[in-house]
């Protein structure tokens, strides 16, 4: 078979869009998930449970408002709510650790898991030994 350079050049374009449009969405998702978890966090009448997976000494040191502390050494077995349709929010410190839990939960049969991803991506507020401050 002969060499065909705009073969070559049309797959590797057509890659590199594929890589380009995934970023895209990822970063896109992202926003949308954070703009999501900060109005629910604003809320009363909304069900949510949100995951923080990292140690007990980095959620003292920083966390999401309203998370819930389950380290991820202890997530095996763990069911965070009866209600299988309930939205679950999941991140930590460590991206890897937290979607792990997430497609636990997943596989465990709820409806809505969303992994967050790390706790540096969010931009809102923070709680810190009870007390919340703004993140800027």
């Amino acid at each position: 078979m002969p060499f065909n350079p705009f073969y070559t050049g049309a797959a590797t374009a057509t890659v590199l869009l594929i890589l380009i449009l995934l970023i895209f969405y990822r970063i896109q998702h992202l926003v949308r998930t954070g703009k999501e978890l900060s109005y629910l966090i604003g809320q009363d009448q909304f069900e949510y449970t949100l995951i923080d997976v990292g140690s007990p000494e980095d959620f003292a040191r920083g966390h999401i408002p309203s998370a819930r502390n389950v380290p991820y050494q202890e997530c095996t077995g763990f069911l965070p709510t009866e209600n299988m349709f309930e939205k679950i929010y999941v991140y930590g410190r460590n991206r890897r650790k937290a979607r792990i839990v997430a497609k636990m939960l997943d596989t465990t049969g709820y409806f809505s898991v969303t992994l967050y991803g790390t706790f540096r991506s969010w931009r809102g507020p923070v709680e810190k030994n009870g007390t919340e401050k703004e993140i800027s």
